[in-house]
């Protein structure tokens, strides 16, 4: 994985493009002119905030800086890539019904699918989840413009909404953006016609994933505020509550990223006190969100890494114990961000164990994850003698486009 497939090539090729000198870059970016310069040739990795911040003044996708989507073409294609033509033939079909050759199935039969292709996300098993969502996403479609029975409706809307957050998430996760937001609009239009405050703090929730990746953490930290004091009118509601710590968690990386470290750290004390007024310890999962206290603990992390202290955020860490059953997808993206702790604090090896981690629970989030494909680069670059373990991890991701 050589510097001429980084991020920071990348973005000093574009910003050439514009006839822009890296200062004038630094500035309308607001970021520091030796931390840009230090990026574009490699000595530094680029964060997701960097690259938020300076995909506007060039003009270009931050997908485009990532290099995303990977792996499409060439002997290491990916097959996920096989199914998204088929996906984004499914989502022409919401305010309009498909036709479809046979009637559809009960709606508690569409559910029990959408609930299986959720569990298969959080598994990791992309390919096989989205295999199932054109199909599937079609014809509970058609079931909701078919249907006048309010019992039936609300668990068709249960059905859609738990099908499109998987489906938005794997589009996210393979750098899809513009399918994701498409989706993430959908998951809106539904939790309009449900008019279930948690279908609301679902769409809340998934409509701030690209607003995490693109940088408009203002809006985004509106857009769940305005989730919340929905929620708050069902405050007693056990599932009420989880949903609202979920959008707390939410907006802690949005101020995290943002460079508020004050409101992340008032937003996980508002997670954590959730946490002790809900009657289990455990982490509990509704319609692929998760939220209890091995998550809280992940994104107090996580928070700490997107602000740049490492030292706390390895710290924090190693107070965390992480259960063996924790979804897998959610476990390896803290063991990616852990990663980039280790290798600031120039501890090389836990990074790279922290990457073989991550990969051992969710092999193709991981492969697919710019931080992992950064911070390995990074590693591979420090690395000038001969490193067998670096070698295979290397071999196994592939070189990026």
């Amino acid at each position: 994985m050589e510097d001429e497939d980084s991020i920071g090539r990348r973005i000093a090729h574009y910003r050439r493009r514009r006839g822009m000198t890296q200062i004038a870059l630094a500035e309308k970016a607001s970021v520091s002119p030796s931390l840009l310069r230090k990026v574009e040739i490699g000595a530094r990795d680029a964060t997701p905030v960097l690259i938020a911040a300076v995909a506007g003044p060039l003009g270009v996708d931050v997908t485009t800086l990532n290099g995303q989507p990977y792996d499409v073409d060439g002997p290491r294609r990916d097959h996920i890539h096989e199914h998204v033509s088929a996906v984004r033939q499914a989502l022409t079909y919401w305010d309009l019904p498909p036709e479809l050759e046979t009637a559809p199935r009960t709606a508690s039969a569409l559910l029990s699918d959408a609930v299986a292709v959720a569990h298969l996300r959080q598994a990791d098993r992309n390919i096989q989840a989205l295999i199932r969502v054109p199909a599937l996403l079609m014809e509970t479609t058609a079931a909701v413009h078919a249907s006048n029975n309010p019992t039936e409706q609300e668990t068709l809307y249960d059905a859609l909404a738990t099908l499109l957050h998987p489906t938005m998430s794997i589009m996210h996760a393979t750098g899809y953006d513009d399918l994701a937001t498409i989706v993430a609009d959908r998951i809106t239009w539904v939790a309009g016609l449900w008019g279930n405050p948690l279908a609301v703090g679902l769409a809340a929730h998934t409509r701030t994933s690209s607003m995490l990746r693109h940088g408009t953490y203002d809006v985004g930290l509106r857009l769940v505020e305005r989730a919340r004091a929905v929620l708050e009118q069902d405050s007693a509601d056990p599932a009420a509550l989880r949903m609202t710590g979920s959008l707390h968690l939410r907006a802690a990386i949005l101020n995290a990223r943002a460079g508020n470290a004050d409101g992340a750290a008032a937003h996980v004390t508002e997670a954590l006190t959730i946490v002790r007024h809900l009657p289990q310890d455990t982490d509990h999962l509704w319609r692929n969100l998760a939220f209890g206290p091995t998550n809280t603990g992940f994104h107090d992390v996580a928070a700490a890494i997107e602000l740049g202290d490492g030292p706390r955020a390895l710290t924090l860490a190693e107070a965390l114990d992480v259960p063996g059953d924790f979804a897998p997808t959610r476990a390896a993206h803290h063991y990616m961000d852990l990663a980039r702790a280790y290798m600031w604090q120039g501890r090389h090896d836990r990074a790279l164990s922290s990457l073989q981690r991550a990969r051992d629970l969710a092999p193709q989030q991981t492969r697919h994850h710019p931080t992992a494909r950064e911070v390995l680069r990074m590693l591979v670059r420090s690395h000038r003698h001969a490193n067998e373990p670096l070698a295979r991890f290397s071999a196994w991701m592939g070189h990026p486009n």
